[in-house]
């Protein structure tokens, strides 16, 4: 019998794709410098930076936008980088680095220099960013397609088709994308959208943002937020269009009067909302978006004398859009959670299948489900349940403060039906290579509510990553500490 020869098998390629590919940061997600100095305004490597600069009275003033940025005259201030650094707002809360998604896209594309990171000033409007995220795709894609390991990596497509674009745009990204289409061409490339946490109807948050520090006594970081924000082209850009506001039995959509009465711009108001409304039904191609569920979320607000109180419910509704009433006419309350931020209905584009992801919306865009749809996006996956677990079947919550007080302690809540002894909390310190400084232990059963609550105390100033798992990737969170006065400088 003739015996065979070893047989030597031809090379596996790995699967990537020669498209381009560019990444949108959210809200804050882009490091800010000051144009003549190189002065760090956002994004600074170390937390306390933050904690310093929002408890003195002017530790914010130079990202503020002036008259004359308002009017157009812009770089004062620019965008050198995606965040590189876990960074720190009040109300907003923390925002992770977009290191994690970069990683875990570069194994799938021909070679790094396919994807593009778009750094954008987050303070202007969305209208502006958005033109020179059209200029910089139309940059991106030529300067890819004379690149060396382009023509290598179309010749292995199956279709040999020239290089598309592959937009993935997390929080604010999502809008910039989103008003491409009302430039013309911007969108004849692209072949595919992926959005993370995109409030494509706004979120009460903005406003809550805006009202920080009228009413009853808020620390002074909280204030300073106020006073930056209603400065903020972009910060209105994220007001909800949707009906929110409880008045009567009835909920009615915000008004640019409804927004001077809280202490925001009714100009700048008046002009995000029109623009919100107008791109309802705006459509991008390849759309596939990933939504937050499970955290507590402002979904709707009170505003009374000036002041807001926000709520997290919503009324429920009749498919004729009338209230569904209980039986002695008041009306059915729902709440329908979120990402902690983008109240997860508010964060849906019409016709778009939804991929819920249990998660905060800070860490939305460095979670393992959202990079795993991130990367099937790039490879062709069609088919959303090849993601498997990864995307957060299970829907577990996590509530903390966003600021706390060095030495004192602070409430960590847990919800939603994970097995309580399969649980584990644990806080990282963010400014120490995520080491572990605390482990709050979890109770064996739920209280009343069907939560589970721990007592934690953070030792000494900086930004800490508390994160819950259950079996399944984790929720995280963060949550600054510091020791400063609130009225300092008040």
């Amino acid at each position: 019998m003739e015996r065979l020869g070893p047989v030597n098998p031809s090379a596996v390629r790995r699967a990537v794709t020669h498209d381009a590919v560019v990444i949108i940061p959210g809200i804050m997600g882009s490091e800010l410098v000051e144009a003549d100095t190189g002065r760090i305004l956002w994004g600074m490597r170390r937390a306390l930076e933050y904690a310093a600069r929002w408890h003195h009275k002017s530790g914010m003033a130079a990202l503020a936008v002036t008259e004359d940025e308002r009017a157009g005259k812009v770089g004062r201030v620019t965008a050198r980088r995606l965040l590189k650094f876990a960074s720190w707002s009040p109300l907003l809360g923390g925002v992770e680095p977009y290191t994690n998604l970069v990683r875990g896209l570069r194994p799938l594309v021909a070679d790094p220099a396919a994807i593009c990171e778009f750094p954008y000033d987050w303070r202007l409007p969305v209208t502006y960013n958005a033109r020179r995220l059209a200029e910089a795709v139309d940059r991106h894609l030529t300067a890819w397609t004379a690149h060396p390991a382009y023509e290598a990596a179309r010749r292995h497509d199956p279709d040999g088709r020239s290089a598309e674009v592959v937009l993935i745009a997390h929080s604010m990204g999502g809008l910039l994308v989103r008003e491409l289409a009302r430039i013309p061409g911007a969108v004849e490339r692209v072949r595919a959208t992926l959005t993370l946490g995109t409030p494509f109807h706004g979120a009460v948050k903005a406003a809550a943002i805006l009202n920080s520090g009228r009413g009853a006594p808020v620390p002074l970081p909280h204030r300073q937020l106020r006073d930056l924000a209603r400065t903020l082209p972009g910060l209105h850009d994220l007001l909800p269009a949707y009906r929110c506001v409880e008045i009567n039995d009835d909920m009615v959509p915000l008004t640019p009067a409804d927004v001077a009465d809280l202490g925001g711009d009714p100009e700048l108001a008046a002009y995000s909302l029109d623009r919100l409304r107008a791109l309802r039904n705006a459509s991008l191609p390849g759309h596939r978006m990933a939504v937050g569920i499970a955290q507590h979320t402002m979904q709707s607000l009170r505003l009374d004398s000036g002041v807001v109180t926000p709520q997290a419910y919503v009324f429920q509704r009749h498919d004729d859009d009338e209230i569904r009433r209980d039986e002695i006419g008041r009306p059915i309350m729902e709440d329908l959670k979120g990402d902690g931020t983008v109240y997860r209905y508010a964060g849906h584009a019409g016709g778009v299948e939804e991929v819920a992801i249990a998660q905060q919306h800070g860490a939305l865009a460095t979670c393992g489900g959202a990079i795993d749809l991130a990367r099937g996006l790039l490879t062709g996956l069609r088919r959303l349940e090849e993601l498997g677990q990864r995307l957060g079947h299970g829907e577990t919550g996590l509530e903390v403060p966003d600021l706390v007080t060095v030495g004192e302690e602070f409430e960590v809540t847990v919800t939603g039906e994970d097995i309580p002894r399969r649980m584990r909390c644990v806080v990282q310190d963010s400014g120490d290579a995520d080491r572990v400084v605390r482990e709050p232990q979890l109770p064996p059963r739920r209280d009343a509510s069907g939560a589970l609550r721990a007592r934690c105390m953070l030792p000494k100033p900086g930004l800490y990553r508390i994160k819950v798992s259950g079996g399944s990737e984790p929720i995280t969170r963060l949550v600054l500490a510091a020791t400063e006065d609130p009225e300092l400088g008040s």
